[in-house]
Order: C-alpha cells, then structure tokens, then sequence
C-alpha cells in the first residue's frame, strides 16, 4: 500500500509540472545549409567599356541573407565566331521552401581575351545577338538570322499556328493577308484517322477561319475565328478588319 502510494505522488507531481499547450520537441535534420551552385537567368547583355567585355544583368536569389552570392562566369570558350559562357550564382537557401522568393538584380562582367567584334554569344545555352549598343536574345523560331520582312510569310503563319489548340500537323491555308490583317484556313487535325486510316473511322477534318491582326515583334494575333462564309464575326469583333480579305469567301 506505501510502494502504491508513492507511485501515486509521483505521478501527481509530474502531471503538475507539465503545462498546456507544450509541444514535443521535434528531432530530426535540420534543412541543408551548404552552399551550391546554381545556373542564373541573363536577363540583359550591354557592350562594356573594354571591347572585349559584355556586362550582363543577372537575376540572383534575394529576400534573405544566404539566398545568393559570387555570380561568375564558369565555362568559357570560343567556337565557330561564336562565345560560349554559363552564368552562375552559389546560394545557402534555395533548397529552403520560400527563403528566396523574389530576385534582385545583379551584374556580371564577361571578358574575352581577344575584341568581341559583334559575335553571338551564347549564355546558359541561349543565344544572344548584337542589337545596337546592346543585345537581344534570339528568337526561338527565327534563331538569330533577320526575321522575314514580310508579315505574310509562311514562316509568321506557321509561328502562330504552333501557338494554337490544334494538332501539331496543322498548318495554317492563308486565304488573304496584307500584312496588317491576316485571314487563314487551319483545320483541327488533317489527319484524324491516322497515316493509315482505321475501319469505320471517319476521315472528316474540322476546319475553321481565322482572323488575325499583325501584333509588332510577336507576330500574329487571333482576333476572332468562325466556320461561317464571309467575314463572320470579324467585323464585330474588329470593325477595321478589311471586307475585301473575306467577303467572299466560301466556308472553310
């Protein structure tokens, strides 16, 4: 009866020792806090004071004291009259949910050891091209050649055709365009049975007319599209659209 008894005051005076809403202490890991290299974004490139320096605008990690430090130049090598480089940055927290959520601006001076001389340079694998006294990145389509003059060349039609919900074998039937105003033919999938049509399938291609205004560096823009004869909806939608590009045309 004693032994039960002192077992009993010991457990009253550990129950009144413990206070509510105290937490487990959590043992584990704790998150990495080494420091690792990373790739930066180049998000411009100037000509530098020396002419055989670039100095690029970089986007480092920030917000907190570890999220970023030491952007460089790694790689570097010349080839085919073009320079090749990575960007990097080394960073303590990036690894770490929200220690880094936003970017600050940062430079990074490359340096050649001959004149640049207006060569494309390649950073982070993405090709830059001279662009006055700057440089541009170079388009994904056109790579870092002239982009056709001509707003109604088949290559502008196929960059706004890649960019619509339709099959990747669509390609856009230019019924009118005069370099403002485009209107075009794509059907949905030109080949919906397949190169070698099933039993019982049914080989109808559902195509439609699109309407498009020319919207400067970007390209093509779908204004408004219809399965109608004419203009459709167009003139609706863009009262300037042109009659003469479509008001006589069949349906699509």
């Amino acid at each position: 009866m004693r032994r039960l008894t002192t077992a009993l005051l010991c457990l009253a005076v550990l129950v009144g020792c413990a206070r509510p809403g105290d937490a487990p202490v959590q043992v584990g890991p704790a998150a990495d806090t080494g420091w690792t290299t990373y790739q930066t974004d180049v998000t411009a490139v100037r000509a530098g004071a020396d002419p055989r320096s670039l100095v690029l605008t970089v986007a480092l990690l920030g917000d907190a004291d570890g999220c970023s430090r030491n952007p460089r130049i790694t790689y570097f090598t010349e080839e085919n009259n073009r320079i090749y480089a990575n960007v990097v940055q080394d960073s303590r927290l990036s690894g770490v949910v929200g220690a880094c959520p936003t970017h600050t601006p940062g430079e990074v001076t490359l340096t050649a050891p001959g004149p640049i001389a207006g060569r494309t340079v390649v950073l982070n694998e993405q090709p830059w091209k001279p662009d006055g006294a700057g440089y541009q990145r170079c388009d994904p389509t056109f790579g870092c050649g002239p982009m056709p003059k001509d707003h109604c060349d088949q290559a502008w039609v196929s960059v706004v055709v890649r960019g619509m919900d339709v099959s990747r074998h669509s390609t856009g039937s230019v019924e009118g365009c005069d370099g403002t105003w485009l209107v075009m033919t794509v059907p949905f999938d030109p080949v919906p049975c397949g190169a070698e049509p099933r039993p019982g399938c049914d080989a109808s291609v559902n195509v439609r007319r699109y309407f498009l205004r020319w919207a400067g560096q970007g390209g093509w823009e779908t204004i408004a599209n219809s399965t109608e004869a004419g203009c459709g909806p167009v003139r609706t939608t863009e009262p300037a659209f042109p009659r003469k590009l479509c008001a006589h045309l069949p349906r699509p």
